[in-house]
């Protein structure tokens, strides 16, 4: 495919990498059984996890892969009581080593995905969905940068220590290894 026609996408691939790495840090330092809204926090990081996998690419033609995510019930992803199909915390915490198994299959795919597309896509809608491809994507970063606040709060309020942050130099280190 023609480098010219991938300029923006290029961008998207490096800031989605970011992206995935600050996820996978919360994952590695995360106080899991911490409660917030009665809900503990390894559901907050598989909803968020969950919420890459669906709206990253098209929620109006999404499957639900249970084997990717470890065998979770989706309905772990609803964090509202609320929202219909919500299970109250029932103890169950999400182990640390599912959490991450599925956040590399949902990785995979959206980068995957990032790879395939081209500059002009990004204005196009997928199939049955209201929102433009480049609308999906920036929506899954606002959503996922207020999930590791929501996170990384948990983790400060119980330990008292800050998880790292990734920003650009993540990218310089990449490409010096």
């Amino acid at each position: 495919m023609e480098e010219s026609r991938k300029i923006l996408v290029n961008i998207i691939a490096e800031q989605t990498q970011i992206l995935f790495k600050n996820i996978e840090d919360q994952i590695n330092g995360a106080e899991l059984e911490s409660l917030f809204e009665n809900v503990n926090n390894s559901r907050y990081l598989f909803h968020m996890i969950h919420s890459a996998d669906k709206y990253f690419i098209n929620p109006y033609n999404y499957t639900y892969n249970a084997k990717a995510a470890g065998g979770i019930d989706e309905n772990y992803s609803i964090i509202s009581e609320s929202r219909d199909g919500y299970i109250p915390d029932d103890g169950f915490v999400i182990p640390r080593e599912t959490l991450a198994a599925y956040l590399a299959y949902v990785k995979q795919k959206v980068m995957s995905y990032i790879e395939n597309l081209t500059d002009d896509e990004l204005s196009e809608k997928p199939e049955n969905c209201p929102h433009t491809k480049l609308a999906l994507i920036l929506g899954q970063y606002r959503h996922t940068m207020f999930h590791c606040g929501m996170n990384e709060t948990f983790t400060f309020d119980t330990t008292g220590k800050w998880l790292p942050y990734t920003g650009f130099k993540y990218l310089a280190t990449k490409k010096e290894n």
